[in-house]
């Protein structure tokens, strides 16, 4: 299965949709899981009795986040008894404790991003989602069998390439 998510910048909406109809017992896990995208992919991954694993500094702020979208969602055993929240900055986890997170997931969507605030562009981690796409990627390749039958996907949202295809943004001007 393939796991499309688009976002309508204007008005906000986020669309999940997984193709074919994914199995009830598909494991995602979702990285920035409290941030403005990645609710959004979470609550609706439980709202299609996924599996959802996530990475969030603050489980509270994620449950949070769950109810401002649909209210008590986070209090509705349904949905939460399929979340599992690491509470933990991901470039603070260390290899093994990625692994762990990504094994046995059918796919892993990173949604994380900078704030768009001043502190949120120009100061560290500067290569936040860079640094953390190639440790989830290591850590899917780690953890992925010789000869995988249905191989973990790997999503990445993000708007990093827009400004600087060429990748070398070490220097932002203002």
């Amino acid at each position: 299965p393939s796991v499309v998510a688009t976002k309508h910048l204007c008005s906000c909406n986020i669309n999940i949709q997984i193709n074919p109809p994914a199995t009830p017992n598909m494991t995602t896990l979702v990285v920035g899981a409290s941030g403005a995208t990645g609710r959004h992919v979470v609550l609706q991954l439980l709202q299609q009795n996924q599996n959802v694993r996530a990475i969030a500094r603050s489980k509270e702020r994620l449950l949070n986040s769950l109810d401002e979208i649909v209210p008590e969602s986070s209090s509705n055993s349904h949905i939460v008894s399929r979340l599992d929240v690491t509470e933990a900055s991901l470039l603070d986890l260390t290899q093994d404790e990625l692994e762990k997170a990504v094994r046995g997931c059918d796919a892993v969507v990173s949604c994380l991003g900078h704030n768009m605030t001043f502190k949120g562009l120009y100061t560290p981690p500067r290569r936040l989602v860079t640094d953390a796409a190639k440790r989830l990627c290591q850590a899917i390749e780690a953890t992925t069998d010789q000869a995988p039958e249905n191989p973990t996907k790997f999503i990445l949202m993000g708007s990093d390439g827009v400004a600087n295809p060429a990748g070398g943004d070490d220097k932002r001007r203002l």
